[in-house]
């Protein structure tokens, strides 16, 4: 279990490091989306745009709307445990009622926050943040006081009784990864960061060095208090191994500690994805009006209330929470493999672009096999019902794109009605400069 982890770190590591040269060789905000347009835009006069565009609506419809969806579905779980631990649960109303307003008001305020300042949100982000540090270094504290005094058991790393097999590797890194991904959030606000070409690698390297040092810290310290055999029959370690340390009392924090990370997750894909359907607006990919901001606020408002919209729908419709989860995987991993196969295309397509970072070519080509590795994997896992869901949905994008972007296809009276809504709430495209 502890070397699985330093395996996923190592993984988790490589997977960041070719976005530092792709954000200094494309310095715009976007992320994926952006590389992917930049690289393989020309190569043909269908083909060239389709991979970006796909990538786009998958990710601004399924992949980040769906993970909102998990994780508010999750923060709905283990705020309703806190609610019931201060409330009677008579005094609740009912369970399924209460979970969907708990849920549905996490995504709704956040998409709030996004809308109303770009500052109010980086410190709210902040200061959640500095709350989650706070409670992992009293955990891990509690692990160390518990190894110095000798309460705590033997050190097992898990592995008794197992078997190496390629299978069993790629589900631990299936699994795994899925709660390390965002390393690459950075690069989808370029454009908002000072000095993107210095900055970039020093917050992907700063940032790969607090996650791995935190999440192995953790791993250590469950593992001083908990059994393998306790981590694998328990509902959630954190929860396990507060009750056993502190009773009713530590559950409250455990799970208020869960309910933060989920909130902070649902900030981070909010955030990261809102612009990226500002920049695809802008490259003509959706409706002008998603790269608007607001006259006074400068936030993308259009593209955060649509990407909200659609999270709660995700939300609501009832979907299993696996199924979500393994379409996330399978999307996530797909565009992964298809952006370090963009960093090669770039290196050949700009050999003289500035790069004050370059990646060893092994670790994309290593990023490649595992990020193909994982789409087979997530096939396995779910069923061949997720081909199909996948190619139904790449099909119909491929058929949006046809109209609209390559036949440039325009809907009679959507740009008066786009019009009337810059006017009516004060917003301001990018486009106008152009024309003006």
């Amino acid at each position: 279990m502890f070397y699985c982890n330093i395996l996923i770190n190592t993984c988790f590591t490589a997977a960041c490091l070719p976005f530092g040269e792709l954000g200094t060789v494309v310095p715009k905000s976007g992320g994926l989306y952006i590389f992917l347009q930049t690289a393989f835009r020309t190569c043909h006069p269908f083909f060239g745009e389709l991979p970006a565009f796909i990538y786009f609506w998958i990710t601004y419809t399924v992949i980040f709307p769906s993970a909102t969806a998990v994780n508010a579905i999750l923060f709905s779980e283990y705020s309703y445990e806190i609610l019931q631990m201060f409330v009677n649960s008579q005094e609740l109303c009912d369970e399924v009622i209460l979970k969907s307003i708990l849920g549905a008001s996490a995504i709704l305020i956040v998409g709030a926050l996004n809308c109303a300042s770009v500052k109010l949100y980086i410190k709210s982000q902040d200061i959640l943040t500095y709350t989650k540090m706070t409670i992992i270094v009293f955990i891990v504290g509690c692990g160390v006081y518990m190894f110095i005094s000798g309460k705590s058991q033997d050190f097992d790393p898990g592995f008794k009784g197992t078997n190496l097999s390629f299978y069993g590797l790629s589900q631990a890194l299936y699994f795994g990864l899925y709660a390390y991904d965002g390393g690459n959030f950075i690069t989808g606000i370029t454009e908002e960061i000072k000095n993107p070409e210095k900055n970039i690698i020093y917050s992907l390297l700063i940032s790969m060095s607090i996650v791995i040092t935190t999440y192995l810290s953790l791993n250590i310290t469950f593992l001083t208090v908990l059994s393998p055999a306790e981590i694998e029959n328990g509902t959630t370690v954190i929860s396990d191994f507060a009750d056993k340390l502190f009773g009713q009392k530590g559950c409250v924090v455990a799970s208020g500690t869960i309910s933060l990370c989920l909130l902070l997750s649902i900030m981070c894909g909010i955030f990261y994805c809102s612009r990226v359907g500002y920049v695809a607006a802008r490259e003509g990919h959706i409706a002008e009006i998603l790269c608007c901001t607001h006259k006074t606020t400068k936030t993308p408002i259009p593209a955060v209330v649509v990407l909200v919209i659609i999270s709660l729908l995700w939300f609501f419709s009832g979907q299993d929470l696996a199924l979500l989860i393994d379409m996330f995987g399978f999307f996530s991993w797909l565009t992964y493999g298809f952006t370090m196969v963009a960093l090669f295309v770039l290196r050949r397509k700009f050999p003289d672009a500035y790069r004050p970072f370059r990646v060893p070519s092994a670790i994309p080509v290593i990023v490649i096999f595992i990020s193909f590795s994982l789409v087979v994997m997530s096939v396995l896992l779910a069923g061949l019902h997720l081909i199909l869901i996948a190619g139904v949905c790449m099909s119909f994008i491929t058929l949006l794109y046809y109209i609209f972007v390559y036949r440039a296809f325009r809907i009679k009276y959507f740009d008066t009605f786009q019009k009337n809504l810059q006017i009516w709430f004060r917003l301001e495209s990018p486009y106008d400069e152009i024309k003006s």
